[in-house]
């Protein structure tokens, strides 16, 4: 391989510097045009914020921020103007207005180095801050964009930018005055929606605290935060939120009491169990049918754990008059009855009795109805009622075929 000399290699350098710099003159140059083209400024000026003959300088980053906040506004203005942006340019938008505000703090941070005898000299510092300031609201649009793109990583990082931005220090006396708690609260719980979306449970869990921090606690607040902690397997935060939940909304959302119930069964404390949801169904208004036959499903399984058959089925059935339309109450039910038909089976010496029989069709029944209503969150059932049918033998192949096959 033939060697460069010392000499080739410091022109090649100064060649390469030279030509950094000349795409920073290039990229000025396009912005100060009467209708600059941002996204060709953005694009011409990125090789320099990685070149290290200019990465380490000022006006690089504050040509790109500039360049990037006008590729924003500019759409910005398209969307207010009634022309809707596509997904992929509420994307290219939204972060922008991101990589706007990181390459401004980058040339806000080098317009403030001293130099070699000790004094700063800010050249753009002043209108950086102006921009940065004044687009503070722009950034809960740039986050709804995102969002909307299904981008949330990006709406996540433009609304951090935002709920931040008022403590940052670097912008001094011009720094922006937040928003009121209840605003920078709701757009907390939308970082959080975000993660949840994402299933960044930690960060949607840390974002929910913070906004009832700030004192936004609609009832959604509690029960993402309910799930968030279900699925990190924390059940004492999850507690700790249903009961919160529980105690501002009562049965308004089922999942709190849910939530209370199942940890106190866990812990095998019945009498707690009770006391919670006859106090829930106490406390609901008797004309809420569909929250009062979800409480009486509960309470069925409640004393369902305990073998109290008898009184778990009148549970299930007062469930389901409440609400014809309660497809669990429904499974439930025939699930009790199924349960024990087979027993009452396995135990005859005798043969099957009629009795069973009779059992068996009844549960059928109340499995089809509890699938007709629901087959999504009821899949099971077809496999349950195909078990069913084979069971019941001679006359019912047809059913247990069609089920089967289902």
């Amino acid at each position: 391989m033939k060697k460069i000399s010392l000499i080739g290699a410091c022109l090649f350098a100064g060649f390469s510097a030279w030509a950094q710099a000349d795409l920073v003159k290039e990229a000025e140059h396009m912005l100060k045009a009467s209708d600059p083209d941002y996204k060709k400024a953005v694009e011409t000026i990125k090789p320099a914020l990685s070149n290290p003959e200019t990465s380490g300088t000022m006006m690089p980053w504050y040509l790109s921020g500039k360049a990037n906040f006008g590729v924003y506004d500019n759409g910005y203005l398209q969307e207010s103007l009634g022309n809707p942006l596509s997904p992929e340019q509420k994307k290219e938008v939204g972060h922008a207005l991101i990589n706007g505000y990181n390459d401004y703090f980058k040339a806000l941070h080098l317009d403030s180095i001293p130099d070699a005898k000790g004094k700063i000299k800010p050249k753009k510092s002043k209108e950086i801050i102006k921009n940065l300031a004044g687009a503070y609201p722009q950034l809960r649009n740039a986050g709804i964009f995102l969002l909307q793109a299904q981008d949330y990583n990006g709406a996540y990082d433009a609304w951090e930018i935002y709920v931040t931005l008022p403590e940052n220090p670097m912008l001094g006396k011009s720094v922006p005055k937040a928003d009121a708690d209840t605003i920078v609260g709701e757009i907390m719980y939308y970082q959080a929606a975000a993660m949840l979306s994402d299933n960044q449970n930690d960060k949607a869990l840390k974002k929910l605290k913070q906004a009832e921090a700030k004192g936004y606690t609609p009832v959604d607040v509690y029960t993402y935060a309910v799930e968030a902690a279900r699925r990190l397997n924390d059940t004492t935060t999850m507690v700790q939120f249903a009961e919160k939940g529980y105690e501002k909304y009562g049965t308004q959302e089922i999942s709190f009491i849910g939530q209370l119930i199942n940890a106190k069964l866990a812990a095998n404390d019945y009498p707690a169990c009770y006391t919670y949801v006859n106090r829930a169904i106490e406390i609901t208004p008797s004309d809420n049918k569909e929250m009062l036959s979800q409480l009486y499903d509960i309470k069925g399984y409640i004393l369902e754990q305990e073998e109290k058959m008898a009184e778990a089925s009148d549970c299930f059935n007062k469930a389901v008059e409440l609400d014809p339309k309660n497809a669990k109450g429904y499974f439930d039910l025939g699930r009790v009855i199924y349960n024990k038909a087979i027993k009452l089976d396995e135990e005859s010496n005798s043969g099957r009795t009629s009795d069973v029989t009779d059992q068996l069709l009844k549960a059928a029944a109340l499995f089809e109805k509890a699938y007709n209503l629901d087959e999504q969150n009821m899949s099971q059932i077809p496999n349950i009622l195909y078990r069913l049918y084979y069971r019941l033998g001679a006359g019912y192949e047809k059913q247990a075929d069609m089920w089967k096959s289902m």
